[in-house]
């Protein structure tokens, strides 16, 4: 309030001197041009002069504004940039709309004049492929590599993309381990190299990937577990030892395989019943029966029980008595039972092992079980009844396919 008194002030005071001294005739100022003359005082002159120099400066410095990076230019940018902004949007929206070629041309179209041009054409391209585009995506991602150096990295990694889902793994894979080899720590290209070798069937190189998989948390725990097991199970189940080695070192072999698996799956049913198939490809019969007792200790699975009856081990009679321990408490599985009835049909008891066919058929009338009966009576003598036995196995095999 007080400055606004104090310039009231001194504007009143500063119009009043002005005013007194243009009453003061201290000389004057005499203008003519052709028959027209112009008189005035010297204090008026002055301070016309000083209007229209100060006039004609603002006016200068207000054209070199407008002319400069402000003022027109500076508008005109700013309105290029959010009609450019409009259209990457809209780009966008049409992507996530699934419209795929209108956004991979809108965003292509726009990405030289667009404040984020990575973003254009990255996308630009994922629409190209999702259309059906593969050639245009991949000069679309060129682009980008020649236009923005920096961007090289995104590129190549989208680029691996496209590959996987042409199926052109092995040209996808050269790419990802380049990649892999300069950023080791990149989690994008650990999750989509570990998916090419999967696609691949490549399991030793897969392996060999969860150790930076694990460090650099390139996936969560549960989708690691759910990995390694694929993985391991898999490296069980294709295991096929060097027929150059001796059955002892072929053994070791499969025992170093064994060693390389994390504790934790080493107790998973699924993957100690391919551990045992491996067993019996490298004639470690022995290992069979404490491997499959003390699994199925922990752990009831029809897998290990199924592996338990068709183990051929060199102790048949101490096999028979340990499964039938647990008739006490699985009575009424059929898989134990069945394999109850091969084990006694391998040492030649062939009345017990029709005793527990039979009444493993009884619980539950699956081919499998029809057969083994049917043999077991087969080798009885028991014509008749093995040709009935088996026509009612084919009449269940039918049930199960219908």
């Amino acid at each position: 309030m007080r400055k606004l008194l104090v310039i009231s002030v001194l504007a009143l005071v500063s119009g009043a001197a002005i005013i007194w001294l243009l009453q003061q005739n201290s000389g004057y100022v005499l203008i003519s041009l052709g028959d027209i003359s112009i008189e005035m005082s010297a204090l008026v002159a002055a301070t016309i002069y000083v209007v229209l120099t100060g006039f004609l400066l603002w006016l200068l410095l207000a054209i070199r504004w407008l002319t400069s990076a402000g003022g027109i230019r500076l508008w005109w940018n700013s309105r290029r940039s959010a009609k450019q902004r409009s259209k990457t949007a809209q780009g966008l929206l049409l992507y996530a709309d699934q419209d795929w070629q209108k956004a991979s041309l809108l965003l292509s179209q726009s990405a030289d004049r667009s404040t984020m041009p990575v973003v254009n054409l990255l996308f630009a391209a994922r629409a190209a492929a999702d259309s059906n585009e593969p050639n245009k995506a991949r000069q679309l991602l060129q682009r980008l590599k020649m236009t923005h150096p920096k961007s090289r990295l995104l590129a190549d990694k989208l680029l691996a993309e496209l590959l996987i889902v042409d199926e052109k793994l092995d040209e996808a894979a050269v790419l990802l381990e380049s990649l892999h080899s300069e950023n080791p720590s990149d989690r994008g290209i650990l999750r989509l190299l570990v998916d090419t070798y999967f696609l691949l069937g490549d399991w030793k190189q897969a392996q060999k990937l969860l150790g930076d998989i694990k460090h650099y948390e390139a996936i969560n725990k549960r989708a690691i577990q759910l990995l390694e097991l694929d993985i391991y199970s898999n490296l069980l189940e294709e295991f096929v030892a060097d027929p150059e080695f001796t059955e002892q070192e072929q053994q070791g072999q499969l025992a170093e395989l064994w060693e390389m698996l994390p504790k934790s799956l080493r107790k998973e049913s699924e993957i100690i019943a391919q551990y045992a198939d491996a067993l019996i490809k490298v004639n470690a019969k022995d290992k069979l029966q404490p491997l499959l007792t003390k699994a199925l200790s922990n752990d009831w699975h029809p897998g290990l029980i199924d592996r338990f009856g068709t183990a051929q081990t060199s102790k048949p009679k101490k096999q028979l008595a340990t499964g039938e321990k647990w008739l006490f408490s699985h009575a009424d599985d059929a898989n134990l039972l069945l394999a109850l009835g091969r084990i006694c049909r391998r040492l030649d008891l062939l009345g017990k092992a029709k005793d527990y066919l039979s009444s493993a058929v009884a619980l539950e009338a699956s081919p499998q079980i029809y057969l083994e009966l049917a043999e077991v009576l087969t080798d009885m003598g028991e014509h008749k009844a093995s040709a009935k036995i088996y026509r009612q196995g084919l009449q269940a095999a039918f049930k199960t396919a219908d």
